[in-house]
């Protein structure tokens, strides 16, 4: 996808985590202005000083596109985690989104990547074109091959294969991106808690014996059918401690299809973690890929 033309503000709608901060950050070294729209209850609007930013709560869908319309963005980029959809006994809805209550109704009910496109389809007709975070930031993007630590042996790249291929296989049926190897065989796969919470699990499996005490590979892939512009999988210094936790020896994600969150400060918590991480090649069948680095 093309990049906007430079100097035109970017609305950035905003979730949890550090990549809404990032994304900023890289959109006004390119040149662009974002405008930042933190998610009430996933995003704090002090964590954007120095940007333009608007709360927006669950149920303001008519004033937050009119909002867009009037800050003079074109196109969005949505990035960050949303910990929890909102509970329709409790949204409070604008009249713009009384007047789409059907279609909302419709999207809470759907899966992740059915929600988003929908959303994807809302803010189309609203003369708002979605784009990827890399569209924006291309250096926010995973590269390929060894990108901190040492490059893992012949058991850990089995694991990391193992550990793709179930990765890509939840993610055909909209479960997770998420999945980790231990000792020759898929241990974890990610589901609604997240990848922390699924590395969480890896603990206690640790602890509860079921699994060695320590080794073994996350690995984050885009589901195979998704939309790039649409909850892309994260990589960062968070990523970095929670695997040396859960006892990991590394992580792997698709170059070019997963954010590394801040290049210098992720590479660093790896080098200090002791962990690799490598950026797999993606298979252009949807089929495993060699996980060689």
């Amino acid at each position: 996808m093309a990049k906007p033309q430079a100097g035109r503000p970017i609305a950035i709608l905003a979730g949890s985590g550090d990549l809404p901060r990032l994304l900023a950050e890289a959109v006004r070294q390119a040149g662009d202005e974002p405008v930042i729209f933190p998610i009430a209850g996933e995003a704090d609007i002090a964590d954007f000083a120095g940007f333009t930013a608007h709360k927006i709560r669950w149920g303001e869908v008519g004033g937050f596109l009119r909002l867009i319309r009037d800050t003079g963005c074109r196109e969005a980029v949505l990035i960050g985690g949303v910990t929890r959809r909102p509970d329709i006994k409790t949204l409070r809805p604008d009249l713009g989104a009384l007047a789409m209550l059907p279609r909302i109704l419709r999207m809470l009910r759907r899966g992740d990547d059915g929600a988003l496109s929908e959303i994807a389809d809302m803010f189309a007709e609203k003369g708002i074109t979605l784009v990827d975070p890399f569209s924006v930031a291309p250096d926010l993007a995973l590269p390929q091959g060894l990108v901190a630590g040492r490059n893992p042996p012949a058991d850990l790249q089995a694991d990391m294969k193992q550990a793709a291929e179930a990765a890509r296989a939840i993610g055909r049926l909209d479960i997770g991106q998420a999945a980790v190897a231990v000792g020759g065989r898929v241990v974890a796969l990610e589901g609604a808690e997240g990848t922390d919470g699924m590395l969480e699990r890896v603990t206690q499996l640790r602890v509860a014996g079921r699994i060695a005490k320590n080794g073994g590979v996350l690995v984050k892939c885009m589901k195979p059918n998704q939309d790039p512009r649409l909850d892309l999988p994260g990589i960062g210094p968070k990523t970095a401690a929670a695997a040396r936790r859960a006892g990991l020896e590394g992580v792997a994600g698709e170059a070019g299809r997963a954010l590394l969150a801040g290049r210098a400060e992720t590479i660093a918590a790896f080098e200090e973690e002791g962990l690799f991480l490598i950026g797999l090649p993606h298979p252009p069948d949807g089929t495993a890929a060699d996980s060689d680095a």
